[in-house]
């Protein structure tokens, strides 16, 4: 006979409430430019977990991107089990913007997700070039752009954190992927008088 107990089941110890994606995702550690595909499991406002091949050390400081989502800085967990998982070491503005979307994707699915983009991505088909901080020409297709960056075809891929002039736009690199980087616009300071 199973006698019921007065003590209250312990508390969930989470911050914040992980829901389930199961989305493909990609991992980038921009001290070595290491790049692996992974599985995005679960995620949170504070963190998220991911099944992948590549082996990652705990307190690694690794870029997740998600499809829709978009990317989020996170130091790597390792669990006694061999799960990883990601601490995010995002601001509050950003987290308030993931709980929205995590909300929107357990009601609806990506779909709505994409429609709460900061900016929306529209697919291009337009060939061009970039110029890197030492003045080298790269050859470029723009996949897709929005208002606040490009995704490049190339084959050329400069290192993470490099600002390269697109015209007369200039953009760090954020992230590479698999056809070839992620520009980030970035606007000119304005030089004191």
């Amino acid at each position: 006979m199973v006698q019921e107990s007065d003590t209250p089941p312990p508390k969930e110890r989470r911050k914040y409430e992980r829901i389930k994606l199961f989305l493909p995702g990609q991992l980038f550690n921009p001290l070595n430019e290491q790049s692996a595909p992974c599985k995005v499991l679960n995620m949170s406002a504070g963190g998220a977990a991911v099944q992948c091949d590549a082996n990652f050390e705990a307190g690694v400081i690794l870029i997740l991107y998600i499809e829709s989502f978009g990317r989020f800085e996170g130091k790597t967990i390792v669990h006694p089990n061999g799960q990883l998982a990601l601490e995010f070491a995002i601001g509050e503005t950003k987290r308030s913007r993931l709980k929205e979307m995590l909300t929107t994707f357990a009601a609806g699915g990506a779909a709505g997700v994409t429609e709460l983009r900061k900016h929306a991505r529209t697919p291009s088909l337009v060939s061009g070039s970039i110029t890197r901080e030492n003045g080298e020409q790269i050859h470029c297709d723009v996949l897709d752009i929005s208002l606040d960056g490009v995704s490049l075809r190339t084959r050329t891929r400069p290192p993470v954190g490099e600002i390269v002039n697109l015209g007369r736009a200039r953009g760090r690199v954020v992230r590479h992927h698999i056809e070839g980087i992620a520009v980030q616009y970035v606007k000119e300071v304005e030089r004191a008088a």
